[in-house]
C-alpha cells in the first residue's frame, strides 16, 4: 500500500503551482454553491463522564498532536490523479490550517509511522477563532469542539476514523471539558456511523443557508428535545 504521496519539502515552483491549484479548486467549490444553498448538519455530543468501549481500527494506530511541518504533506497531498470532490476536501482543510487552526491531532499507522487521520480539538479558550470560522455555536467552559476530520484515501476502510476520534475526544479533559461536540452533514451516513461508534449521539440540528456563492451565511441551531427519536437514531 502506497501512503507517501508527496515529498515533504517541494521546490518553490512546485509549492506555487500547488497553491494556485488549491485556490482554483476553492473558487470552483464556491461557484457550485450558486446564489442559494441550504444544508443541515447533525450536532453530535459525547459525555466523557459516560464510559464507552472504544472502537478498534483494523490496523494498529496511535494518537499524538499534529506536527504541521512534517504531517501536512502526507495527509493533504493535492496534485495528482484525484477526483474534484477529493481535491476540494483537501483544499478546504489546507485553507483551514492557513487560517491559524491549532489543536490538531493525528492518528499514526504504527507499522510505518505515517499519519493516517487528522482532526482538530478546540476548547472554550478558542471561541474567538471559532467565531471567525462561523458555523459553530460558542463553547461553554465545559464544552469542546472536534472538527475537520480527514482520512487520506489510501487509509479509508480500516475503521480509523471512529477509533481515532474516540481517543482524540478524551484529550478534551486536558482543557477542562466534559462534553465534546462535532458536526456532520445529515446525508453523510458513513461519518455519522463512525461518530456513533466513537460515543457521539445527536443533540441538535444546524441549519445553514449560504447566499451569493457562499459569501453570506446564516446559521440556526435547534436543540433536539428530550424524547425526540432523532436523539437515539441508529445511522
Amino acid at each position: 500500500m502506497t501512503v507517501q504521496e508527496t515529498p515533504l519539502h517541494p521546490d518553490a515552483g512546485s509549492a506555487l503551482r500547488d497553491r494556485l491549484a488549491q485556490m482554483h479548486t476553492r473558487v470552483s467549490g464556491r461557484l457550485k454553491l450558486g446564489l442559494l444553498a441550504k444544508f443541515t448538519r447533525y450536532g453530535l455530543r459525547r459525555d466523557l463522564a459516560v464510559p464507552i468501549t472504544n472502537p478498534s481500527a483494523k490496523i494498529p494506530i496511535a494518537v499524538r498532536p499534529l506536527q504541521q511541518d512534517t504531517d501536512l504533506g502526507p495527509l493533504f497531498f493535492f496534485n495528482g490523479p484525484r477526483d474534484p470532490a477529493e481535491k476540494l476536501e483537501v483544499a478546504w482543510r489546507r485553507a483551514f490550517v492557513d487560517k491559524g487552526a491549532r489543536g490538531g491531532f493525528v492518528a499514526v499507522d504504527q507499522r510505518s509511522g505515517t499519519p493516517c487521520f487528522v482532526q482538530w480539538l478546540f476548547g472554550s479558550q478558542d471561541n474567538d477563532f471559532i467565531k471567525r470560522l462561523g458555523g459553530f455555536p460558542v463553547l461553554a467552559p465545559q464544552e469542546a469542539l472536534l472538527e475537520n476530520a480527514y482520512t487520506p484515501p489510501s487509509y479509508r476502510g480500516f475503521g480509523i476514523m471512529s477509533a481515532a476520534m474516540a481517543l482524540i475526544a478524551e484529550r478534551a479533559t486536558e482543557v477542562g471539558a466534559r462534553y465534546v461536540q462535532t458536526f456532520v452533514d445529515q446525508h453523510n451516513i458513513p461519518s455519522l456511523k463512525g461518530c456513533q461508534r466513537a460515543g457521539f449521539h445527536p443533540q441538535l440540528l444546524h441549519h445553514r443557508t449560504r447566499l451569493g456563492f457562499g459569501l453570506i451565511t446564516r446559521d440556526r441551531f435547534d436543540t433536539l428535545p428530550d424524547g425526540d427519536p432523532r436523539r437515539t437514531v441508529k445511522f
